[in-house]
């Protein structure tokens, strides 16, 4: 072959490579482009998960109880801020850091005040090592609160821009409870898991409506990456996160305070294990305040929802159920005679089937309703087993007509919500004395809500509420879920039976078993309960007692229905009984609240040598109270008045005058003036007539 040929045959080779070059270019770039350009893309940049906001939980006014806060891990980075650019300039060079962070500068005395860990020489070795080191994430603050980090940005060196002072962060959000994690309700609004993959965000619902609203309080994430684009990570939003929706309770934060005060106060004075007490609305049932409190050491704490989760037996709570099972079947009037057989000259118990039964105290030959009065265990076993022992059936459909026993599947507001234990006589466990046993609150076993729950419907009118705690879920306006009352039981029972049973419950307190109770402000009606703790783990009842006391308030128009149970262990310093120990939490509430909401004109209050009539009114400007005192209706005579007079040169009497009035009289007179305390004037340093001194000091000291 000729050398032309040959030269011809590699050209045309040479042009065919070129030509497929240049189609399977053409493919790659225009056809297959995006499909490539995508696949680059994934390999210039990080996936990660964008978090939602976890929604809030609110007070019955809209007070949080737990919401979502953003939270920051701070870092500083030193690799890219301390590279020279263009100019041969450096954006942190080695004179910026040993200005800030020697172990006198701001900058190390700004990090010893919020990560104290360390002093502020220790940080000072800490960042000039990680400067050295040309450290690219170096961590300096961990878990920093929103506030902290706001006042953080405004401090020397750390208020610079970010490729002056290095300044990163990580943000995530933590769950926020603005009254603690150990009362208020705690363990009903629950707590949250954190999710161990992602740097201790917020994970799922952990126990109480956190748990029961989980699906609609988490939300959904987002998804996002950070992508390299010219030598720069930019983050870009694939799909935005969806936030929770708010939960809005029933709960009252006034109410809440003043029950956990009150129960924990009783719990520490008692040394009892624990205790638990709820409030509910009578005419709604919502739930205003639960308290679920444990008592380790000297510390009280909510530990889990004993009030919904424990099944115990009431014990003397339970006869008001058997008094009007009894009284609705026509088998006793409140007048019915009952002889207890236990005297203080002849103490006694009564032998019901070989169980012995007992009364605390000597109670005699009583009317039905005086044995609810005084709580006697042998009256009400005696009249029960008279009327239904030959049906005890009869007796337990009583209790299924009131429907207190009940499944309320109250589950969806109370995640582990138990339901009463129901007795049958075809059960393997019923025995001859079973009958007596439950009439005075043993062998029954119920959660200390729905007991509440009884008791609210005496209160209201017989009326049988379904208890509840969260009233509406929301997000951005829209309402997802409501909740409205509503009445299991129309009429637990006829009203002359309600009439008779409410007569006893003021009784209790009037002249019972809670008599140490009874409020002078307030009219209380309920009764004590006390009864020994089951083990379930032996299956008997072992050493301790659960003493409580249950009821409403103001027992003439009843607004608040409430349950105080608590756990009393040997030594008790006295005989376990719910009145005394338990009952003081109740009065405390009851008069606590009334007077926060008494609407009592001042000719309606009783003067009494305690409390003043009317309203301490401060030394001052004469004409000025005078007016101001008619205009509220008062009497001038109930203050003492005092103008400025005297000698523009001595020291003016300010002693009865208001902090405004004794400040103004003073410096007026050249005087410069120190004061303590608040309310009106008890001493002054320098006594009255003494001469003036222009700029001297005068010491004042104020009480309420």
């Amino acid at each position: 072959m000729s050398f032309g040929k040959r030269f011809a045959v590699v050209l045309g080779i040479i042009l065919l490579y070129i030509c497929c070059i240049a189609i399977q270019s053409f493919h790659t770039v225009v056809s297959d482009g995006d499909k490539y350009r995508a696949l680059v893309g994934k390999l210039n940049r990080n996936n990660q998960e964008i978090p939602q906001v976890r929604g809030f939980i609110f007070s019955d006014n809209d007070e949080m109880l737990a919401g979502s806060l953003p939270e920051y891990d701070i870092y500083l980075d030193f690799r890219s801020t301390t590279r020279p650019n263009e100019k041969g300039e450096i954006n942190i060079p080695a004179d910026t850091i040993n200005k800030y962070f020697s172990p006198t500068g701001e900058g190390s005395q700004t990090l010893a005040k919020y990560a104290p860990q360390r002093t502020a020489a220790q940080w000072s070795a800490f960042i000039q090592q990680g400067y050295t080191k040309r450290n690219g994430h170096l961590l300096i603050i961990r878990a920093l609160g929103y506030t902290q980090y706001k006042e953080l940005r405004e401090m020397p060196y750390f208020n610079k821009q970010r490729y002056k002072n290095g300044l990163t962060r990580d943000e995530r959000a933590h769950r926020y409870r603005p009254f603690g994690d150990t009362r208020m309700a705690a363990s009903t609004i629950g707590s949250v898991y954190a999710r161990k993959d992602t740097a201790g965000r917020i994970g799922s619902g952990r126990g109480g409506i956190e748990l029961a609203y989980d699906s609609l309080l988490r939300g959904e994430p987002g998804l996002g990456y950070r992508q390299r684009i010219r030598r720069r990570m930019v983050d870009v939003v694939e799909k935005e996160p969806v936030n929770g929706a708010n939960v809005h309770t029933t709960l009252n934060v006034e109410m809440q305070d003043i029950l956990d005060r009150a129960l924990a106060k009783r719990i520490l004075e008692l040394k009892a294990s624990g205790g638990w007490a709820a409030v509910m609305d009578v005419k709604t049932g919502q739930i205003k305040a639960i308290s679920n409190l444990h008592r380790t050491d000297s510390i009280v704490a909510e530990d889990h929802n004993h009030l919904v989760e424990d099944l115990y037996d009431p014990g003397s709570t339970f006869k008001t159920v058997s008094y009007m099972v009894l009284l609705d079947n026509g088998k006793i009037t409140p007048e019915t005679i009952v002889n207890t057989g236990n005297t203080a000259q002849n103490p006694s118990d009564w032998n019901c089937h070989g169980k012995h039964i007992r009364d605390d105290h000597p109670v005699g030959t009583v009317t039905a309703d005086e044995a609810i009065v005084q709580s006697s265990n042998i009256g009400v076993a005696k009249l029960t087993c008279q009327a239904y022992e030959s049906d005890p059936d009869a007796y337990l459909a009583g209790i299924e007509k009131i429907g207190m026993m009940n499944d309320l599947s109250l589950n969806c507001d109370f995640p582990g919500a138990q339901a009463p234990r129901k007795r049958s006589t075809k059960e393997r466990t019923w025995s001859k004395v079973s009958l007596g046993q439950i009439s005075y609150g043993y062998e029954n076993r119920i959660p200390g809500l729905y007991m509440l729950n009884f008791y609210n419907a005496i209160a209201n009118g017989g009326k049988l509420m379904r208890p509840y705690i969260v009233r509406m879920v929301e997000k951005d306006g829209d309402v997802l879920y409501e909740r409205k009352p509503e009445v299991v039981n129309k009429s637990i029972c006829s009203a002359q039976t309600l009439e008779a049973v409410r007569h006893a419950l003021r009784g209790v307190v009037e002249h019972g078993t809670a008599k140490s109770i009874n409020s002078k402000r307030v009219n209380i009606a309920g009764k004590t309960g006390t009864a020994q703790r089951y083990h379930n783990g032996n299956y008997d009842y072992s050493n301790g007692h659960y003493v409580s006391f249950v009821g409403f308030f103001p027992f003439e128009e009843p607004q608040y229905s409430m349950i105080v149970v608590i756990d009393v262990r040997p030594p008790y310093g006295g005989r376990p009984g719910g009145g005394y120990m338990a009952g003081p939490v109740f009065r405390q509430f009851a008069e606590e609240i009334y007077a926060l909401h008494c609407e009592k004109t001042l000719n309606e209050i009783s003067p009494d040598t305690l409390h003043r009539r009317f309203p301490v009114v401060k030394r001052g400007p004469q004409e000025d109270t005078k007016y101001l005192l008619s205009k509220l209706g008062l009497d001038s005579l109930h203050f003492t008045p005092s103008e400025f007079t005297g000698s523009e040169s001595v020291v003016p009497n300010v002693v009865g005058m208001g902090a405004e009035d004794a400040l103004y009289a003073l410096e007026s007179r050249g005087l410069r003036v120190t004061m303590s305390g608040i309310g009106q004037v008890t001493r002054q340093s320098v006594p009255a007539g003494s001469p003036i001194v222009k700029g001297s000091f005068i010491e004042l000291s104020l009480k309420n």
